[in-house]
C-alpha cells in the first residue's frame, strides 16, 4: 500500500502531540508499506530557505518538507493568532500550488489529511481517490475552548468561523474519518450527521519501549544529570497553546505555596529559566530523561480537545497523576486507581501531592495501574495496527498481519 500523509506542520522530530502522533502512526505503518509525507515548513526568517527539503526516516518513509517563503509566511498569520495553529494551510496551499503535492497525491493509494486545513485542496487534486480525514480533535469544539482560556469572545470571532467551515467540509468530503476517542467519534457524528460506518476510533498513544517506570535510583540519577534538587519533583510538559498557558499558570501558584517540591515545566509552554522552585526547561529533544527524573505527574488542563498525548507519556512511564477532570476526556480512566482527581482549588492540588509524596505505596499502586493500562490500550504499534486494518478494508485489500 502505497500511503500519502498531507501535515500542515513539519512530523520529526515531534515537538508537540500532533507530531508525536503522525509520526509514531506513519513509523509504524512504514514498516509494511510505503509512506510520503508533505509537511510544511514554518517562516523561520533565515532559516527557512536552507532547510532540508527531503529527510529520509526509515527505508520506506520520506518527509518531503515544502518551504516555500510565502506559503510559509501566510500558515504563520493564524499561528501567531491566538487559535496558535495552522488553520490557514490550505489557504497557502492554494495560493502556490505545489507541483509535488500534486504529483504525490496520483501516487498514493490512500492519502491521510491531518486536520481539516488542506482537505479542500486535497480533494481538488484527488477527486477519485480514497481520502480520509486523520482529525486530531473537533475542532468546532476544540477552538471555542481555547477561545475561553485566553478570554475570548466566542460567537463573533472570525477564526472560529473560519475553523467550522472548514471542518464541515472536510467531514462531508472525506471518505473515513479518524477520531482520536469514542468521544470524539460521538461528537463528528451527532454535530455533522455522519454515518457512523465512516468514522473510526484510532486513539493517541504513546512509545511504551522508550517511555517506561524508572526505579528509585534511576531516578535518583536522572535528577543529578538534569541538575535538580534532590526533592520530590513534579512534572508538567506541554506545548505553547492556550490551554497549556492556564496550566502553567496553576503550576507556578501551586509552587508559590511549598516549597517542599520542584516543579518542572517541559516544552515550549515556558521559556527555559529557574525561579524558586520552578524549573522551565523549554523545549527539549527527549520527554525521557524528564520522566525518569519526574515523582509526580500533573495535568491541570481544563481546556482543549482530543486526548492528552503528554497525560498518557507520563501514565505510561508510571509516575502517579493528579489531574482535573476534563484532563482525561475521552480516556477510560478511572479516578483513584489509575490517577487522583483533584477539583479547582489550589488547597485540593496541594493536598494530592503531598498524599502521594507522603504515601508511596499509594503512589506506587497508582503509577503501576497508569503504566499497565496504557500499555494495554494506548501503544503505538498497536494503535497503527489498528489504523492500518481500517485504511486496507477502506481499499478493499484484505488485511494479512504477516505482509512484509
Amino acid at each position: 500500500m502505497k500511503i500519502l500523509d498531507v501535515s500542515p506542520r513539519v512530523a520529526f522530530p515531534p515537538q508537540q502531540g500532533s507530531c508525536v502522533r503522525m509520526y509514531n502512526l506513519l513509523r509504524h505503518l512504514s514498516r509494511r508499506h510505503e509512506v510520503r509525507q508533505f509537511s510544511q515548513v514554518r517562516w523561520q526568517a533565515r532559516r527557512v530557505q536552507s532547510a532540508p527539503r527531503e529527510v529520509r526516516l526509515s527505508s520506506s518513509y520520506m518527509e518531503y518538507r515544502y518551504a516555500d517563503p510565502a506559503a510559509s509566511l501566510l500558515c504563520d498569520l493564524a499561528e501567531r493568532s491566538w487559535v496558535r495553529a495552522p488553520v490557514l494551510a490550505g489557504a497557502a496551499l492554494r495560493l502556490r500550488r505545489p507541483r509535488l503535492l500534486r504529483r504525490l497525491l496520483e501516487w498514493a493509494d490512500v492519502t491521510l489529511v491531518e486536520f481539516p486545513w488542506q482537505f479542500r485542496f486535497c480533494r481538488r487534486f484527488r477527486p477519485r481517490g480514497p481520502l480520509v480525514l486523520a482529525a486530531h480533535n473537533v475542532e468546532a469544539q476544540k477552538f471555542p475552548e481555547y477561545a475561553s482560556a485566553v478570554g475570548m469572545a466566542v460567537p463573533r470571532d472570525l477564526w472560529i468561523r473560519f475553523i467550522e467551515r472548514a471542518e464541515a467540509d472536510a467531514v462531508a468530503g472525506a471518505d473515513l474519518i479518524l477520531a482520536v476517542s469514542p468521544a470524539d467519534r460521538v461528537g463528528f457524528i451527532e454535530r455533522y450527521g455522519v454515518d457512523p460506518s465512516r468514522v473510526v476510533v484510532v486513539p493517541n498513544g504513546t512509545n511504551t519501549e522508550a517511555y517506561r517506570p524508572a526505579d528509585a535510583e534511576a531516578r535518583r540519577v536522572a535528577k543529578q544529570e538534569l541538575g535538580l534538587p534532590d526533592r520530590p519533583t513534579v512534572l508538567f510538559a506541554g506545548s505553547n497553546v492556550p490551554p497549556n498557558w492556564a496550566g502553567v499558570s496553576w503550576v507556578r501558584r501551586l509552587a508559590s505555596r511549598t516549597d517542599r517540591f520542584t516543579f518542572l515545566v517541559v516544552g515550549p509552554v515556558s521559556r527555559p529559566g529557574v525561579e524558586a522552585n520552578v524549573v522551565a526547561t523549554g523545549r527539549v529533544p527527549d520527554m525521557a530523561p524528564f520522566l525518569r527524573a519526574a515523582d509526580i505527574s500533573v495535568c491541570p488542563i481544563r481546556f482543549g480537545g482530543g486526548t492528552k498525548i503528554k497525560l498518557l507519556e507520563s501514565m505510561g512511564a508510571g509516575l502517579p497523576t493528579v489531574a482535573f477532570a476534563e484532563s482525561i476526556h475521552g480516556l477510560a480512566v478511572r479516578e483513584n486507581e489509575h490517577l487522583l482527581i483533584a477539583g479547582r482549588s489550589e488547597a485540593e492540588w496541594l493536598a494530592a501531592l503531598e498524599l502521594l509524596a507522603d504515601d508511596p505505596a499509594l503512589a506506587h499502586r497508582l503509577g503501576h495501574a497508569a503504566a499497565t493500562f496504557v500499555t494495554r490500550h494506548h501503544d503505538w504499534s498497536r494503535i497503527a495496527d489498528g489504523l492500518e486494518t481500517a485504511l486496507l478494508r477502506l481499499l478493499e485489500v484484505p488485511h494479512d498481519p504477516g505482509l512484509k
